[in-house]
């Protein structure tokens, strides 16, 4: 059977995805359309966004800053909970302390080095370690252009997800594939 022999080569062939998720800014951009952005499943993401450009899904990676103890005892314990959690499911977390800074007599608490992280961890998942062909970004921040146009150059891909709101039209241009992800979309993603 000809036909059934390229089926399973088509199979075999398929191009494995790594979900890099930029987890401050996903919360924030989600939230404006899910009213409890905490209760998604990244891995149902993934592997809807993985279906959709027909992607063989590996793993999901989270990314965030943690708030100081200081900052606020609750905010702090939720906050861990919910990391806990991720780890629960198999989500590997990556995770930098939240800096505070004072500025003009307030403190502002300021994410530094997440998305280094991420950028310099899509880098070496895909080019140096070859653990996947494509990159899964889940983010609407700009700031990782400079890294996805590295990873194109060098032939493997990046692709983006997000919302509409707050995704970067630079994201959004035509030099990735990406995809908007619409509330019918997420309503599927939730809890599992």
């Amino acid at each position: 059977m000809p036909g059934f022999t390229f089926f399973i080569m088509a199979l075999e062939n398929k191009r494995s995805a790594i979900v890099f998720v930029d987890g401050n800014n996903w919360y924030h951009n989600v939230k404006s359309i899910v009213r409890k952005p905490r209760g998604l499943d990244f891995e149902k993401i993934g592997k809807l966004v993985c279906d959709r450009f027909g992607l063989d899904f590996v793993e999901v990676r989270y990314y965030n800053s943690v708030p100081d103890i200081d900052l606020g005892e609750e905010n702090y314990y939720k906050h861990m909970v919910f990391l806990a959690g991720l780890k629960k499911k198999g989500v590997v977390v990556n995770t930098r302390k939240l800096k505070v800074v004072n500025s003009m007599g307030k403190k502002l608490r300021i994410e530094k080095g997440v998305d280094v992280m991420i950028a310099a961890d899509m880098i070496d998942f895909c080019l140096v370690d070859s653990k996947c062909d494509v990159c899964i970004l889940l983010s609407g921040d700009a700031d990782f252009l400079p890294a996805m146009d590295v990873i194109k150059r060098q032939g493997s891909e990046v692709i983006t997800a997000s919302v509409g709101r707050g995704y970067s039209r630079d994201l959004r241009s035509g030099d990735f594939r990406y995809v908007v992800l619409k509330k019918e979309d997420l309503d599927l993603c939730f809890g599992g």
